[in-house]
């Protein structure tokens, strides 16, 4: 089974989200298996229309190593 390419809109949320999460998380330790999480987060709120920016963060917070 063959895998699916991403469409244009798929690609373009990828980035933001991406950025997004450069932006905001350098410098933060992370468990490997929360950062799917974190972007799973901006990927719903791109999709829902909603700030990428404030979903990152409130993702970043939740699930880094304090």
């Amino acid at each position: 089974m063959a895998i699916r390419r991403m469409t244009k809109e798929e690609k373009r949320i990828e980035r933001i989200v991406s950025d997004a999460f450069k932006k905001h998380g350098s410098g933060f330790q992370f468990n490997i298996f929360d950062l799917a999480k974190i972007n799973n987060a901006g990927n719903a709120a791109a999709k829902a229309g909603q700030d990428v920016d404030a979903a990152i963060i409130a993702a970043i917070e939740q699930y880094r190593i304090k």
